[in-house]
């Protein structure tokens, strides 16, 4: 046997396994090359995500910040796509986004320490974990009496299982002090990424040929009054989109700050304030301003109350730079005032017969609702707005809380605030902590992105139990409030 060895020399193992996988990947290039652009980028940036994680030492961290930065790129891929003969539906189909793409790997990894190398134990976090199972559970009952095929039901429950697993995992691993600066960064250069954009859309007057990534196909233009405003959106598809995103990352923007850091990176975070704020009024999103104004007006506040120690005196400084700030762009910005005070034929004036339809199917089902998902097929049957409002606009109702609602019943929307309040009350408290550290600052900001996000959501919808970007806010917001408990000594 030793001599036929000698005769035949077998290769190292590390060589066949890097022939297989040369050959794979090969084979994988070839059938992308056959597919449509849009698949071909999908196989593509699969086949460089699992190279990375073969390649780069500190592949975790790098998929996390990565992951992040994709939470700003509407770019999804349904390998099974089931289209309604009469309404759409908001989920079609098994979707799969960039940004899921890089959160399953992150997911995977964590699991694989956890199971084999025996490294960590899982924090559950019951004040949020136990209210999202039943919510999970009401989804379940109330999904299943949808009038939907089963597998797109099935894709439903699964975003949602998603979005408390986005939740478990981002507040699991960011409890390294670093890291979760680290996140915070790669957020702030996410909101001034998209930021350009949206200046570079305002400036060419048209978009930036980044349809691919989701930037809107047609420079959005509205009426207000007798003349065609213009609106950004960067790559989120719609300007509310970015207007939301961005009313999120100004308040974390500004509470840092006030946090103690060096000079340098202040001027760094003031330009960036600039430049997301510039970009914010350019989306023409009232819905996005109002939530800034309070976000940025909450934050503020208790910066201000923690630095001075006089509540009155916060409160005053806090609204004259909010009315400040809204008085200079409401004159300097002619298309705001357009958009302010003269008639625009927008979707503003649809938003309260929306809300009658929606608290009239509340009103019938205020156990489980219409179903998850289900609200336009359903609400022509509880239409009884003068304007006909669900045949002239078959949109769900632009106030997340009513959708939620009315699609799942007033349970579950008493489990949603309730995890909303829990996260509220604890990054209060972190923000109250007497260690002057970035950390209780970040906790004020993020309330404040928290409050941002109540106010835009109680203007437009964007099913946020179904895996939204709200979810790593959540789980960024449980991690730092567990950082700033435990003290400056914790790593």
């Amino acid at each position: 046997m030793r001599d036929l060895e000698a005769v035949i020399r077998f290769p190292p193992r590390e060589q066949i396994i890097a022939l297989l996988l040369g050959l794979s990947s090969g084979a994988l290039l070839l059938y992308a090359a056959a597919q449509t652009p849009k698949w071909f980028f999908f196989l593509l940036f699969s086949l460089m995500a699992a190279g990375l994680l073969v390649i780069i030492p500190f592949r975790e961290k790098f998929l996390i910040y990565l992951t992040v930065v994709l939470m700003t790129v509407s770019l999804d891929f349904h390998p099974i796509f089931l289209e309604s003969a009469t309404t759409p539906w908001p989920i079609s189909g098994w979707r799969i986004s960039l940004f899921e793409i890089t959160f399953c790997l992150l997911l995977l990894i964590w699991m694989f320490r956890l199971v084999f190398q025996k490294a960590g134990v899982i924090r559950y976090f019951p004040w949020i974990s136990i209210p999202f199972g039943a919510l999970w559970l009401l989804s379940l009952l109330s999904t299943m009496r949808a009038d939907m095929p089963f597998l797109i039901k099935l894709c439903v429950l699964w975003l949602v299982a998603e979005s408390w697993l986005i939740f478990l995992y981002f507040a699991n691993q960011l409890q390294d002090r670093r890291l979760l600066l680290a996140v915070v960064t790669a957020l702030l250069l996410s909101g001034a990424l998209q930021s350009l954009l949206g200046i570079g859309q305002d400036l060419s007057g048209g978009t930036l040929g980044l349809g691919f990534f989701g930037e809107a196909k047609t420079f959005m233009q509205m009426k207000a009054g007798e003349f065609l405003v213009s609106r950004v959106s960067g790559t989120f598809g719609h300007p509310n989109n970015l207007a939301g995103f961005l009313s999120m990352i100004l308040p974390l923007n500004l509470a840092l700050l006030f946090a103690p850091l060096r000079r340098r990176l202040k001027v760094g975070l003031v330009i960036l304030l600039v430049l997301m704020a510039t970009a914010l009024v350019l989306t023409l999103s009232r819905g996005g301003w109002l939530a800034f104004i309070f976000g940025g007006l909450a934050t503020l506040f208790f910066c201000l109350s923690r630095r001075s120690r006089h509540k009155a005196l916060s409160m005053i400084l806090a609204l004259t730079v909010a009315v400040t700030f809204l008085v200079a762009t409401i004159v300097l910005v002619e298309p705001l005032k357009r958009r302010l005070f003269e008639e625009d034929y927008g979707a503003a004036q649809t938003r309260i017969p929306l809300a009658l339809v929606a608290l009239n199917i509340i009103r019938h089902h205020p156990w489980l609702g219409v179903g998850l998902t289900d609200y336009v097929a359903a609400a022509p049957s509880y239409d009884i707005t003068k304007q006909a409002i669900s045949y002239e606009f078959p949109r769900p109702v632009h106030n997340e809380f009513l959708l939620i609602g009315s699609e799942l019943g007033l349970p579950a929307l008493a489990l949603f605030l309730l995890i909303l309040g829990v996260l509220w009350r604890r990054l209060f408290r972190a923000g109250r902590h007497p260690d002057e550290t970035p950390f209780p600052y970040l906790a004020l900001g993020l309330m404040g992105a928290l409050v941002a996000w109540t106010v835009f959501r109680l203007t437009d919808y964007n099913y946020v139990l179904l895996a939204d970007p709200f979810w790593v806010f959540a789980g960024l917001a449980q991690a730092l409030s567990g950082i700033v408990a435990l003290g400056p000594t914790s790593q």
